[in-house]
């Protein structure tokens, strides 16, 4: 739903861009704003995130389902049983197992030892850190966790989520860092949704960005589905140093129609169906070289605000279907 909101398909603009056409875009470093882009994708690419990934299924599993409603009490989730206990991975079963023999793992959570991918599962000839899930569900309202990655001796993840859900609704949040040798991505994402019949909606707030980059996106997106047909908008502000632009879009049964500003000043119009959507200067020209590029970057950044979003609530998939049903 959220995603349908978006503008993705500005990409169809960079397959025909003229790299000799005169951009408008004479205030803003092209070059620094390439990078503030690429730098959150070594964040979020960084084998330290890649191996906390392999192990985050597995953490789901060594929770504990009540039944109880989330909105009225504190939850602990992770059962007696594993709390305390350090995990492992095993090339034969595939799968984590306990190490009875490791110590150092929280008393209220559990600790996944992460290794370097080998493809699609671990190398556990190759340790490179740990997992900590920090279980604060037994001071807290509803679901409340804790994660903590540490590779060698440089903590590349920490946040923290919280879930409350009833009656048909649900609110999840995600909030902490993730950083690598070089860059700090901050992040604050606050989801909720509610389910009525046949009509739902969602509504997401974000922030993230790296400070020592001046460099952050902020928004809203919010959408409905009402009887399989989705409408949305989207409120989008990305900052590169001293130079910003704001997104302002909406959909409304498939169709676009909103404007992109850079500081301010009309930069494009956007309007159309939303799987093929036009994009224009406001004279009316055709969107090309690198003012097209940039647009990409833009489109491309609201999809790493869900990209991490799926990322991080990953240990606990499962529980956020579970919140935004009871």
């Amino acid at each position: 739903m959220f995603r349908a909101a978006l503008p993705l398909a500005i990409v169809v603009m960079t397959a025909c861009q003229d790299t000799s056409a005169p951009s408008s875009l004479s205030t803003l470093n092209a070059t620094k704003a390439l990078a503030d882009y690429q730098a959150m994708e070594d964040v979020r690419q960084s084998t330290g995130f890649q191996a906390f990934k392999l192990a985050a299924p597995q953490m789901a599993a060594r929770m504990r389902f009540t039944g109880t409603d989330v909105a009225l009490r504190s939850i602990p989730l992770i059962s007696d049983g594993n709390r305390g206990k350090t995990f492992v991975y095993d090339a034969v079963a595939h799968n984590w197992v306990v190490d009875p023999a490791r110590t150092g793992a929280p008393a209220n959570g559990v600790r996944f030892i992460t290794y370097e991918p080998n493809g699609a599962e671990p190398d556990p000839a190759k340790p490179i850190g740990h997992a900590d899930l920090i279980d604060l569900g037994n001071s807290t309202p509803g679901i409340s966790l804790r994660l903590v990655v540490v590779e060698g001796t440089l903590t590349i993840v920490d946040y923290a989520t919280t879930l409350e859900g009833s009656d048909g609704s649900g609110h999840v949040t995600v909030e902490g860092f993730i950083q690598n040798t070089r860059d700090k991505l901050d992040f604050d994402i606050d989801v909720t949704g509610q389910q009525s019949g046949s009509v739902g909606r969602a509504n997401i707030l974000f922030e993230m960005g790296i400070a020592s980059r001046a460099f952050s996106v902020t928004g809203e997106v919010e959408g409905v589905n009402n009887n399989g047909v989705e409408s949305g908008a989207v409120d989008l502000h990305v900052r590169h140093g001293s130079n910003s632009f704001t997104v302002d879009i909406a959909n409304q049964s498939g169709t676009l129609s909103g404007d992109i500003k850079l500081n301010s000043s009309p930069f494009a119009l956007v309007s159309g169906p939303a799987n093929q959507p036009v994009f224009k200067k406001p004279n009316g020209e055709n969107i090309t070289g690198a003012d097209a590029l940039v647009l990409w970057h833009i489109a491309d950044v609201s999809e790493d605000v869900f990209d991490l979003f799926e990322d991080l609530i990953e240990p606990i998939g499962a529980l956020v279907i579970w919140a935004f049903i009871l």
